[in-house]
């Protein structure tokens, strides 16, 4: 069954054991698995989600499919980290060893954390990029689109079939490729070339509109282009928490006030310090989807928004772990435990046994 939902999720099966998760729910880890994980839909169709904090490690890959996400703030994956179909993956920490590959309609959020090695956007797939660092170069294909607002990028961008990158921030050493009616369009001011279209070859200077300087040679061919946009105004977007006497930190951007112009990403994930827990509930303001944790605001005017979460505290979470002895998983130890236990007494599995 592991391996037919493989093959349906990404074409082909991959040789390592996989461990599929596909419960509907909320899953952390914390601890070291051996084992891929594949990231699914329910039988009935919810979408499944998986936190990756920090003493996660998935070895060697992790992939995300449906419309189930994974929340990585910090753990290692041992390599390749897969978004597909129209799944959803935010990254605000932690390290993936190779590449991740952002496919098929899927959002990819990141925050922080490292890339080691490359991106691949694909397939009307959308990138927004305000931290974190890619090691080597971002590809960007068929009509994917990438927002980069800060981070680091360190050996180029390419753009290819209809593709688009928009920059305002971040560092980006290497050069600038685009082909086949790709655009590139790049906010800031002091550039060496005027606003509006260039195409050809070139080296562009300047500073983006997060302040961060721009030196990038650039090959342009096909139709491809680089339009250059004065940055925009910026208004004041406010981050507000409720409960916010609980200290909840697990919102991006952070909760205060903040800078922006455009569509800003905003994000709310599970918080804990036990004994208690927090789930997200919804958002209150002017957001695009105030149900969903991952969501936008456009910053066309000053905005405030509140993430309000609720008690999560739930038998078997991090918090509230099962007791040794607990056979029947109801965090108690009772008789109906003991009778579970009774009524395996000398049970063998051994081979010996047989």
């Amino acid at each position: 069954m592991v391996m037919v939902l493989m093959v349906f999720c990404l074409g082909l099966p991959k040789a390592q054991a996989t461990l599929v998760l596909n419960n509907g729910g909320i899953n952390i880890l914390n601890f070291g698995l051996g084992d891929s994980v594949s990231v699914q839909n329910s039988p009935s169709g919810e979408p499944t989600t998986l936190n990756l904090v920090t003493g996660g490690y998935i070895n060697p890959w992790l992939d995300v499919c449906g419309s189930s996400r994974a929340n990585i703030s910090g753990g290692v994956i041992g390599s390749d980290l897969s978004a597909l179909g129209s799944s959803q993956v935010n990254i605000s920490g932690g390290v993936i060893s190779n590449y991740l590959y952002a496919y098929n309609s899927s959002q990819v959020s990141i925050s922080g954390g490292s890339i080691c090695w490359e991106l691949y956007a694909r397939d009307f797939s959308q990138v927004s990029i305000s931290s974190g660092s890619i090691g080597r170069g971002l590809f960007a294909n068929n009509s994917s689109q990438v927002n980069i607002s800060g981070g680091s990028i360190s050996q180029g961008l390419h753009a290819q079939n209809d593709s688009q990158l928009s920059i305002a921030g971040g560092v980006i050493s290497g050069y600038l490729r685009a082909y086949d009616y790709s655009q590139v369009n790049i906010e800031g001011s002091g550039f060496n070339y005027p606003y509006g279209t260039i195409t050809g070859l070139g080296l562009l200077t300047g500073i983006l509109a997060n302040g961060d300087p721009i030196n990038i040679p650039f090959v342009l061919s096909n139709d491809a282009r680089i339009v250059l946009i004065p940055p925009p105004p910026t208004f004041t977007l406010t981050i507000d928490v409720d409960p916010n006497d609980a200290g909840i930190d697990t919102i991006t951007p952070s909760v205060g006030t903040h800078d922006y112009a455009g569509r800003v990403n905003i994000n709310a994930q599970q918080f804990a310090k036990c004994p208690d827990v927090y789930v997200f509930d919804h958002w209150e303001g002017d957001v695009n989807d105030p149900n969903s944790a991952n969501t936008t605001v456009f910053m066309d005017t000053d905005k405030t928004v509140t993430a309000v979460f609720v008690d999560g505290r739930q038998c078997g979470d991090e918090c509230h772990p099962y007791p040794v002895g607990d056979l029947d998983k109801d965090c108690e130890v009772t008789f109906g435990d003991f009778a579970l236990f009774a009524s395996h007494w000398l049970d063998c599995t051994k081979p010996e046994c047989d």
